[in-house]
């Protein structure tokens, strides 16, 4: 056996086929991205309280954050379908669930990064908090995309029906 016939067997035998060939069923995820977020926003917190990289705090933090940050990732993938396949295109209530899913979550980003302009103006005040260093910064700019990639799964994961009983197998 050549190590090209090893390695696709490995890929069948721990299910990647399924990832790489696009053939699992997409699901509602109704409350993983709201998971996500909160370990996003708590990883955030973490690092920022703790910003010496020595302590542990700062790689408990960072593990959450970051952890959450690729979470986003298979959210997106195993959730509500956005991409149509060359075997399966979206249906019209596909375009219709992704069209608004967009706009709604849109609409969302864009109002809150007008409020954090508005917020990061005002951070000079006492008690109001803004990114002091470069990476925390960075860290901020991962969390908006992770976000705002996170946001249309969750609302499109909210526009569709509730699966019954029958249909979750």
């Amino acid at each position: 056996m050549t190590l090209l016939e090893k390695m696709d067997r490995l890929v069948y035998a721990t299910r990647l086929d399924h990832v790489v060939f696009m053939k699992f069923q997409p699901r509602n995820l109704r409350w993983s991205p709201l998971l996500v977020i909160v370990g996003l926003v708590a990883g955030y917190a973490v690092m920022v309280k703790a910003p010496v990289v020595t302590l542990p705090g700062f790689w408990i933090g960072w593990l959450l954050y970051y952890g959450a940050f690729l979470a986003a990732f298979l959210v997106r993938a195993f959730g509500p379908r956005f991409t149509p396949t060359a075997r399966q295109p979206l249906d019209e209530r596909e375009l219709m669930i992704k069209a608004r899913a967009h706009a709604i979550s849109g609409m969302v980003v864009a109002s809150c990064a007008m409020f954090g302009c508005f917020y990061m103006a005002s951070a000079g005040a006492p008690f109001l908090w803004h990114p002091h260093t470069p990476y925390e910064w960075i860290n901020l700019g991962f969390g908006v995309q992770a976000v705002a990639m996170l946001l249309p799964t969750l609302v499109a994961s909210w526009l569709q029906p509730r699966l019954g009983r029958d249909q979750e197998d």
